[in-house]
């Protein structure tokens, strides 16, 4: 290694530590000895480096010294060129006008070499999946840069459109969509704003009652903890119904469910909560987690949501939704016999039809007049329209009672009318909307924004 490398390791390793460490530490990091160091760290300051510090109490850096740009390897110029590219195609058009002014300054200074490499087409950002953002991000910006509280006109999920007085932590960057960190004054608690529904926004006068440093350390305390560890669930129930004798040894089994909070996880989420019986949440990634083998071992799919019930692994939603009423009977999951004819039509009628009509209809394909007879569902309206003749007027799709065909269906018609993919039609959204106010549904929705911010924040 030679001497100019071995001083910028040495600016490196100083970089890292925010207080004073010592020369020992120093030597041992950079691999030489303290002799050697003491002389670098002498070198350095004569260059200009603000080190303070001496032998014996130890040393930090002090910010604004600049590294000259022949120190910037090929590698860290493209690093340093695809950051840049990103942001100016990804965030808003102050923070990209930024990075492309700070890709003239670097280039204008680096040699011949390294600006060819900088301004190679090797690496390219790509446009990602643009939404339209009605409030500009520059505003959010300068109200975390300020400290000052927002209000804000927000529009949930559901299309409910409500006033908010936020204090605001921290936005997050991500491929499909940006969102807001905040403190929220009409629920009391922390919460996740996406950016493109937040309709309007106005910086207010008040400042934020504590430091943004402070409220982000506070809101990294409520995230779940990190997901291959498990998290034990104990679920309260409020509701009281009979129940059929059951072997001691499955009823005391360890429930374990495996998920992703951006998946079809959620609607058995909601079930578990329904059942009120403890379980352990498994979080499994896209692509890596989810295709290792120890969980195709229990899945070879490789796909969630799975379950496993002591010995006993249940795949496919509607499968353990069906499986949970009838492992747990004294939740009142399952319908009577009278109605089980009711129950497991719609419940199977909104996987193998409902889902997959949606889901075709959403790409731009139906099938033509001669090729319904080979698709299980036939057409997207025949389904629309045969599904909603069924709930005009009733309260639940089986019987007298809240059941997991209910979980099922309104999990998927909740979702389905709040992305595009099915319709909205007034018996779908007068079905749905008790049901997805139920507190077993509030508390999964609760423990679901949890694990995507916690997904999403690992490295905060």
């Amino acid at each position: 290694m030679s001497r100019a490398e071995r001083l910028f390791d040495l600016l490196q390793i100083l970089r890292r530590h925010r207080r004073p460490v010592s020369g020992a530490v120093l030597a041992r990091e950079a691999e030489i000895s303290l002799r050697t160091l003491y002389r670098d760290i002498a070198s350095l300051q004569g260059m200009g480096a603000q080190i303070e510090g001496e032998p014996g109490l130890g040393y930090v850096l002090k910010p604004g010294f600049l590294l000259p740009p022949l120190m910037f390897s090929p590698q860290e110029i493209e690093a340093l060129a695809l950051g840049l590219q990103w942001v100016g195609r990804r965030t808003d058009e102050g923070m990209g006008q930024a990075a492309r002014n700070v890709m003239a300054k670097v280039a204008a200074v680096l040699p011949a070499d390294l600006r060819e490499r900088m301004e190679d087409d090797a690496l390219v950002v790509g446009h990602g999946w643009d939404r339209p953002q009605p409030v500009d991000l520059a505003l959010l910006r300068r109200a975390l840069n300020e400290g000052r509280k927002l209000s804000l006109s927000y529009t949930d999920e559901k299309g409910a459109r409500s006033e908010r007085i936020i204090w605001p932590v921290s936005i997050g960057f991500f491929e499909s969509t940006r969102v807001l960190v905040a403190w929220c004054e009409l629920r009391g608690s922390f919460r996740h704003f996406r950016t493109d529904r937040i309709e309007a926004a106005e910086i207010l006068p008040e400042r934020l009652p504590r430091p943004r440093r402070q409220l982000m350390k506070e809101w990294q305390k409520t995230l779940l903890p990190e997901s291959d560890s498990g998290t034990r669930y104990s679920v309260s129930r409020s509701h009281t119904t009979r129940e059929t004798p059951m072997s001691t040894q499955t009823k005391s089994a360890d429930l374990v469910f495996y998920t992703n909070p951006q998946s079809r996880g959620g609607i058995v989420h909601w079930m578990l909560e329904e059942i009120g019986r403890p379980y352990t949440i498994k979080v499994l990634d896209y692509g890596t987690t989810m295709k290792a083998p120890e969980y195709l071992a229990v899945n070879p799919m490789g796909k969630v949501p799975a379950i496993q019930h002591g010995g006993i692994v249940v795949t496919e939603a509607a499968a353990i939704c069906a499986y949970l009423a009838d492992a747990f009977p004294e939740a009142g999951l399952a319908p009577e016999p009278q109605h089980r004819g009711d129950y497991y039509r719609w419940l199977f009628f909104t996987v193998g039809c409902l889902e997959p009509a949606a889901s075709n209809h959403a790409i731009g394909w139906d099938p033509s007049s001669d090729m319904e007879m080979r698709f299980g569902y036939g057409s997207y309206p025949r389904v629309l329209d045969t599904l909603s003749a069924w709930l005009e007027g009733r309260t639940y799709v089986a019987g007298d009672r809240f059941t997991a065909a209910d979980v099922l269906l309104a999990s998927h018609l909740q979702w389905g009318m709040a992305t595009g993919m099915i319709e909205k039609r007034r018996a779908f959204e007068a079905y749905i909307e008790p049901h997805v106010h139920r507190p077993a549904a509030k508390r999964a929705d609760e423990q679901i924004e949890k694990m995507t911010a916690q997904q999403a924040w690992k490295a905060a």
